[in-house]
């Protein structure tokens, strides 16, 4: 009877949930609503949601019980004690590699119909170097977590991972918990950060794509003015700030509440001098302040597509049409930023996003608005990683 509440209570989440918000923060007010639950059955019903929006696209025409349990047989490789009830026969293949689970399931009446490249139907409009199957078969497993150790904390935390057991020797394209040199570790979900670090004072929780965007702002010679013009959260202004201790940093966003928290993130990272400013620029040109500054980093809005491993409602609920919407967003903000740089600034411009339209076809706007052409251009591959895909491009005059 159990299993069986627990599988009533997933497809009632899945008939009432619209992806108006994201899926965590409905599941907490979910949770709060059903206080019956205990924390593992808080976890088991998580898992068995994520895991049906983790199909993305593919074989919507199921019964939403049926894309559940194939949801939670391909995207989980540990025997539960949920599928073990309502599908036994299915409990031996669990621990198969990828592809013969899939072929599994696809011998199967009702898997049949399962293409893995369905799960993320848009091709056509990929980036050039992206691998649309590799990238479908990602969405099918959890990304890591990704941390960054901040300069002067290196040794304190390996140290730190070491008495806790553990082993950081795994290879830096494992899925085991491994550090990547110079900065980066590699951990498992659910591991407890703020149980053993001080988040942003010792490590920055950053994904390993986020953070290869530093070889990007990494300039011949030191830079002066950094702009981070729409800095979101802030994490690559941290990492900007740890690359050039003494550069002057401005931070700029269109919403009040993230200049607050970046403020509030600031403090515990012991960055004491700096400007935030709000502003819309997609409406207006930037301060003259702001425009002086010698390095500008454009992060900007879009659709996050290359995100969506840790957000998989984000994909099954898109609407395409949001890609040309996000594509003429960043026009606009690039419009009014470049005419007003100084002579000899570098650009950098990223997206968290896999759309061409978003991408490279940015590439040739932004050329035309500054009068030169990038001289370093990638799509940040993380869907073979565990880890997001992005895409960074730097203009240096």
């Amino acid at each position: 009877m159990k299993f069986d509440n627990q599988l009533r209570y997933a497809i009632q989440i899945i008939d009432t949930y619209q992806g108006d918000i994201p899926l965590h923060v409905w599941l907490k007010d979910f949770f709060r609503l059903n206080k019956q639950m205990g924390s593992r059955d808080r976890k088991l019903l998580s898992s068995l949601v994520y895991s049906f929006y983790r199909l993305g696209h593919a074989v919507k025409e199921l019964p939403v019980d049926k894309r559940l349990l194939a949801g939670l047989f391909l995207c989980t490789d540990q025997p539960n004690e949920l599928l073990t009830y309502f599908r036994p026969d299915w409990t031996p293949k669990i621990a198969l590699p990828l592809e013969e689970k899939i072929a599994f399931y696809q011998g199967l009446p009702e898997g049949e119909a399962f293409r893995l490249t369905d799960i993320f139907p848009w091709k056509e409009e990929l980036s050039p170097g992206i691998d649309h199957q590799a990238f479908c078969r990602s969405f099918l497993s959890q990304p890591d977590l990704f941390l960054r150790i901040r300069p002067g904390h290196e040794s304190h935390v390996l140290q730190t991972l070491r008495q806790a057991g553990i082993d950081l020797s795994a290879p830096p394209r494992s899925t085991g918990p491994a550090f990547i040199p110079p900065f980066t570790l590699r951990l498992p979900n659910g591991y407890k950060v703020e149980a053993h670090f001080t988040p942003d004072k010792e490590v920055v929780v950053q994904d390993y794509s986020s953070q290869r965007v530093a070889e990007f702002l990494q300039l011949p010679n030191t830079p002066e003015f950094f702009w981070d013009a729409c800095a979101a959260s802030g994490g690559k202004a941290i990492m900007t700030h740890d690359l050039y201790p003494s550069i002057d940093l401005t931070v700029s966003d269109i919403r009040d509440t993230i200049i607050r928290n970046l403020r509030a993130r600031f403090k515990a990272a012991g960055i004491e001098r700096y400007t935030a400013f709000l502003a819309d620029l997609s409406k207006q040109a930037p301060p003259a302040s702001a425009a002086n500054a010698d390095l500008i980093l454009v992060d900007a809005p879009c659709t996050g597509s290359g995100t969506w491993g840790r957000t998989p409602e984000d994909l099954y609920f898109f609407d395409p049409e949001k890609i040309l919407r996000y594509s003429t967003l960043q026009q606009k903000i690039l419009a009014n930023i470049a005419p007003h740089l100084v002579a000899g600034a570098s650009l950098v411009y990223c997206t968290c996003s896999v759309f061409k339209k978003e991408n490279e076809e940015m590439i040739g706007v932004i050329s035309d608005l500054l009068g030169v052409e990038p001289n370093r251009v990638e799509n940040l591959k993380g869907y073979d990683q565990r880890a997001d895909t992005l895409f960074a491009a730097r203009f240096t005059p």
